[in-house]
């Protein structure tokens, strides 16, 4: 089992470097993956930290590990707890605030496209829906060569309205679940649609 003393600030103690090496680039990885989507790399970072961490870390070590303001890793770890990726958690003997991370990915996933590409999906669909009807009851006051144009973008309209039906599908698919799809089950749902 790994000491609290021995594990303390990541680092300031001789590890491995194998060991740190691994670490860091789960932190350094996660960061880029939460860029990618959308979100602060220091939230992956933070997260990556938690993850990585045999024990809950303080906010003074976080600030410490991500080399960030304590105001910017707060506020960061309010965030994280909105989106369910970490707890506050409570240490005997110490006042301070300590957190740890969720380490069920599926969870996590589930919380974010539940509050955020759900209601991001069905914003979409509403707004395409306004695009379609405005379209259409604009038809009677334009020119020929307008109207042929609405049709053009009620056709684009009608086909971006198909791809968020099947995203809004997929993510109630998921949602509907409470633990992710086995590769196989999706292996072969995927290759019976090829197979047609």
């Amino acid at each position: 089992m790994i000491t609290a003393a021995c594990y303390s600030l990541f680092g300031t103690f001789n590890m491995d470097k194998n060991l740190q090496a691994v670490r860091d680039s789960v932190i350094r990885g996660l960061g880029q993956l939460t860029d990618f989507f959308g979100f602060s790399p220091v939230m992956g970072h933070l997260y990556g930290a938690l993850l990585m961490s045999p024990r809950p870390l303080s906010l003074d070590e976080l600030e410490e590990i991500v080399v960030k303001s304590k105001a910017s890793v707060s506020m960061t770890m309010r965030a994280l707890e909105r989106w369910n990726m970490v707890r506050e958690v409570w240490v005997k003997g110490d006042r301070r605030k300590f957190y740890e991370a969720e380490s069920d990915l599926w969870k996590i996933v589930a919380s974010i496209l539940e509050s955020r590409e759900r209601r991001e999906v069905t914003t979409a669909l509403k707004v395409l829906e306004e695009n379609a009807r405005s379209l259409q009851h604009a038809q009677a006051t334009l020119t020929d060569e307008e109207r042929e144009l609405a049709e053009h973008y009620l056709q684009r309209v009608k086909d971006l309205q198909g791809f968020f039906g099947y995203a809004q599908l997929g993510l109630e698919l998921l949602l509907s679940k409470s633990e992710p799809p086995k590769l196989d089950e999706i292996a072969a749902a995927y290759s019976s649609d090829t197979d047609n």
